[in-house]
């Protein structure tokens, strides 16, 4: 297939599937039209790039000259077959390798395995990943520069699955797949969807996980093998990657695939129930100890764990799960509605061990103490710049905000013996507070209490490729591009002295030239004919076909 023929069929894409193209091929974002991306495919460096990512089991079929849907998608072929360059490239690499690779490339034996340990590991992992939205819910997080989390905030969140810092991002990045968490314009936030997930099973929780990570891997039998003789290091650690987001999903065990993942591809339904068969039953209740501690003896009834997680910190979660109530968490309770009242009469009606008195009267003091230090906006105009403002009846507490070092970047400077002014915002001189562990509201203008509201990010589509516009809007009339692609090929055979041979139709029949291109200009050739040794002009218009200059014929 020549690079016309090839840019025809590009241009016929549709939007998803141009944008899957020039992702997985790893196109240049430059690339200025069609011609330029067809031209680029059929590189040998972009082929071999390709070929990286291909299992061994592809590799044979593209050197044996035949292709896939999935290969096809990716123009390595044509309607099931190999493109020759392709082909070619594969059939040399295959036979480059060392024969103990050469024998890894052929297939490998990758049966579904009913695998003991898949069904507890997929509902370990589907209550962490809760845990984690759960937690970026309650407090969006705002990301460092290059959109990283901020260090503490990764040993915070690790530390609440228990789990390794390097694998947060592994973990988060199923929560991003899954359309559960956003990372947009400086900020991580749940999304909409979120707390429907959240307030669902765990084997439903654990379905739109699973389904979102096996969408987003090509080959699943290949993942648990590591079968993939190109690989260098950069493709090998993403492999790697997602073999360890298959093996905690329950969906690899060893270098198998289990037959929960088997289930998962052919019918997601079955998959949910074979999971469903190992999660014990959600119970609404915990022990309450003295010690502030609550145990959950299994899985929470999801309105039950939602109202505990506004009022108590979770410390370890899972199938049986351990919570602690502190001043912090029940002041965040309060500030979202909750009374005194109200969270020991729940907690009465959860606890399988009464209402201890430490934690009956933690709850009354820290309820006497809420709302003893207010914070609102106000004018920076009239306020020497500043953007909000801190006060409170204890001037101790005053004192003591105004020179506390952990808070200097947020320049509180006191102004009176009962006020601070603040060069942030409100709702970020609230979170200061909170995060160090002052008793912090926020009031609106007439002095009321200000609930706070869950965050949450907007339902996205997915980001398609820069170039995918690019290419949409440069437009497609085959004559225009072909002549544009045509006049810059004439213009590197000028530079370079190449002959080349055209048809070239005029009046009569086509004609075949051999020319050596001179000079391209308006819209015209100026070459001189090989044969007759003289020059001759033609209009770009005229030529019909091309060869030697990379193109088949």
């Amino acid at each position: 297939m020549d690079v016309v023929a090839l840019a025809a069929r590009i241009q016929a894409m549709p939007d998803d599937a141009l944008d899957l193209l020039v992702t997985e091929r790893q196109a240049p974002p430059q690339l200025a039209s069609t011609f330029d991306l067809a031209e680029h495919l059929l590189t040998d460096a972009s082929i071999a790039l390709a070929l990286r990512w291909r299992s061994g089991a592809e590799l044979a079929g593209l050197a044996a000259g035949t292709s896939s849907p999935r290969l096809d998608a990716l123009l390595l072929g044509v309607d099931g077959v190999a493109l020759p360059p392709v082909t070619a490239l594969a059939a040399e690499a295959l036979d480059g390798l060392a024969a103990s690779a050469a024998a890894d490339a052929a297939p490998i034996d990758a049966a579904p395995t009913d695998s003991p340990t898949a069904p507890q590991l997929a509902i370990d992992e589907a209550i962490k990943i809760a845990e984690l939205v759960h937690r970026i819910a309650d407090h969006p997080i705002t990301l460092r520069s290059r959109a990283q989390l901020p260090a503490a905030v990764v040993r915070d969140l690790a530390a609440s699955i228990d789990a390794e810092p390097g694998q947060l991002d592994e973990r988060l990045e199923l929560a991003s797949a899954a359309g559960l968490v956003d990372k947009h314009d400086g900020r991580l936030r749940a999304t909409v969807d979120a707390d429907a997930w959240l307030a669902s099973p765990v084997p439903d929780r654990w379905l739109r996980v699973a389904t979102a990570w096996l969408e987003a891997t090509d080959d699943l039998s290949a993942v648990a093998t590591g079968d993939f003789p190109l690989a260098d290091d950069a493709v090998r650690a993403v492999r790697e990657r997602q073999a360890r987001q298959a093996r905690r999903l329950g969906l690899v065990d060893g270098r198998n695939p289990t037959t929960l993942a088997a289930a998962l591809a052919h019918d997601p339904g079955a998959a949910r129930e074979t999971l469903a068969a190992h999660v014990p039953p959600a119970t609404a209740s915990v022990y309450l100890q003295p010690d502030l501690s609550a145990v959950a003896p299994g899985p929470l009834r999801a309105a039950v764990d939602a109202r505990l997680r506004g009022i108590a910190r979770i410390e370890r979660a899972g199938i049986a799960s351990q919570w602690r109530i502190t001043a912090q968490s029940v002041a965040a309770g309060l500030a979202s509605g909750e009374s005194a009242d109200g969270v020991l009469e729940f907690l009465a009606g959860i606890s399988l061990t009464g209402v201890p008195q430490p934690v009956a009267y933690l709850v009354r003091d820290t309820a006497a103490r809420f709302g003893s230090l207010r914070v609102r906006s106000v004018d920076p105009t009239a306020e020497g710049g500043a953007r909000a403002q801190v006060r409170s009846d204890d001037e101790q507490l005053i004192r003591t905000i105004a020179v506390d070092r952990a808070l200097v970047t947020a320049g509180p400077v006191q102004t009176g013996p009962h006020r601070l002014t603040f060069r942030l915002s409100a709702e970020e001189v609230l979170e200061a507070l909170l995060e160090e562990r002052y008793p912090a509201v926020l009031e609106d203008e007439e002095g009321e209490l200000v609930l706070r509201r869950p965050e949450r990010a907007p339902r996205r589509e997915r980001e398609r490729h820069r170039l995918v516009a690019r290419l949409r809007d440069a437009g497609f009339e085959v004559g225009e591009q072909e002549r544009a692609w045509l006049e810059r090929q004439l213009q590197s055979a000028v530079r370079e002295r190449m002959p080349v041979r055209l048809t070239v139709t005029t009046s009569s029949e086509p004609v075949d030239v051999e020319l050596v291109p001179l000079a391209v200009a308006n819209g015209r050739l100026r070459a001189r004919d090989a044969n007759r040794d003289v020059e001759r002009t033609l209009p770009l218009s005229a030529i019909t076909k091309v060869a030697g200059l990379g193109v088949a014929n």
